[in-house]
């Protein structure tokens, strides 16, 4: 089995797997570390016959319960929390803020901003253990990582869309539409409002049918082409069969995509549009002009504070003018700017994250203690079969018998074999280092 120095976990390709590219390029050329990147869950029962890790970077870890395998096979790792969300409305902070002794005594945290910051030390986590850095991923649209991305040229022949026309972005974050009444309940039971969690849904399901009208009459309209990306976590056939249910023939000129990433889309679009989705923020950053999609009122469970600082469009009327005619150029500038002094103020936080990471594996900096297994894996019956899973595939990986892993359909377009990894991590090479 070898040792590495860091297994770094990413669940959503386009959401994490470029700063985890980026960072494993700049541990290797700068501080002589060794990454293994894993999509998780789908990479890890593959991993776990070849790796053992120092250090474990998990995507999120709000509590222990979404990891006991894991935690039974690396438990005397180093874990350190990506946390890949932190902006949050009043409807999906509970859910999302970390609680159980494992989350808060055996993890190792990385904060966006200082307020989120305070929320962990508000929830019983060490100064010592929480890292102030900013958002990695709003660094991809400076200089040089801007560099990586698909240029529009190659976007527009590659996907059929007329290089000269506008181009409007919609990357959807209709989440609540697409959640299983099994995954509302799950939310009600985890301390969330019954009424907020069917108003969410009530109101994503009516926003984005209306949201998708306008954007059938903005096509038919003139010269603009429509990228509507789904979010990562739903599939692009369950975004369609929604849509489809909408308009019964989608126009040629809305492109239903998941290819590419966000960062990809922003930099070559001409404007950005969306519903409360985080997207809006990295589109400011990147100097586009950008507007949120309001066709009916916010339920105040998801509003938060950085909506006031971007136009809104609530009227069909507006929003065709601003595809057909205007674009706003100063339509994002407000929320650069407070993005820039909330999340951004640290530098550049890929290069902090590389350095971060480097010296937690020095032992230059406070760790948490390793948890004990009644921690780690909490219930006597979960403990037993994740003990057992683990050793069944101990012993598989010493008698060279590799099993077949399935990846859950879900999971295809994340799931990237090692040698693509490899090539991703040697294109950033190229772009940081020359």
């Amino acid at each position: 089995m070898r040792k590495v120095d860091v297994v770094y976990l990413y669940e959503h390709a386009a959401r994490e797997l470029d700063v985890a590219c980026a960072v494993s390029a700049i541990l290797r050329e700068e501080f002589g570390v060794s990454v293994e990147i894993v999509q998780w869950p789908s990479g890890f029962t593959d991993a776990l016959y070849d790796v053992s890790p120092r250090l474990v970077i998990l995507p999120f870890c709000y509590t222990e319960k979404s990891y006991p395998r894991l935690l039974a096979a690396w438990r005397k790792s180093i874990f350190f929390n990506m946390t890949w969300e932190q902006i949050f409305y009043s409807g999906n902070k509970v859910a999302k803020t970390p609680r159980g002794e494992f989350a808060l005594n055996h993890v190792v945290h990385h904060a966006w901003s200082a307020s989120y910051a305070s929320t962990l030390r508000a929830s019983g986590i060490s100064e010592d253990h929480i890292y102030l850095n900013g958002q990695p991923a709003y660094a991809l649209y400076n200089e040089p990582y801007r560099r990586y991305f698909v240029p529009r040229e190659q976007l527009a022949k590659k996907h059929g869309i007329p290089l000269h026309s506008r181009w409007v972005f919609f990357p959807e974050n209709y989440n609540w539409a697409f959640y299983t009444q099994s995954t509302l309940e799950q939310f009600i039971r985890n301390g969330q409002s019954s009424d907020d969690v069917y108003a969410m849904r009530e109101y994503c399901n009516k926003s984005l049918a209306e949201t998708v009208r306008w954007c059938d009459e903005a096509v038919a309209g003139g010269n603009v082409d429509i990228i509507l990306r789904p979010r990562p976590a739903t599939s692009l056939s369950e975004f369609t069969a929604f849509v489809s249910r909408v308009l019964p023939v989608i126009p040629k000129k809305i492109h239903i995509l998941q290819e590419e990433s966000v960062r990809d889309w922003v930099l070559a679009s001409d404007m950005v549009v969306s519903s409360y989705s985080t997207s809006l923020l990295e589109a400011a950053i990147a100097e586009k002009p950008v507007y949120i999609l309001e066709p009916y009122p916010t339920p105040s469970s998801l509003k938060v504070e950085w909506h006031e600082y971007l136009d809104h469009i609530d009227q069909k009327s507006d929003f065709l003018n601003a595809c057909l005619f205007q674009f706003g150029k100063n339509s994002g500038v407000r929320l650069a700017e407070w993005a820039q002094e909330q999340m951004m103020s640290s530098g550049d936080s890929i290069e902090n994250l590389a350095v971060i990471i480097s010296r937690l594996l020095k032992l230059d900096a406070m760790l948490p203690p390793s948890a004990p297994l009644r921690v780690a894996i909490p219930e006597v019956k979960p403990r037993i079969n994740a003990l057992l899973w683990v050793f069944f595939q101990k012993c598989r990986a010493i008698l060279g018998l590799r099993k077949v892993v399935h990846i859950p359909d879900e999971y295809l377009k994340d799931y990237f074999d090692r040698e693509t990894i490899r090539s991703r991590i040697n294109r950033w090479r190229e772009v940081l280092f020359g």
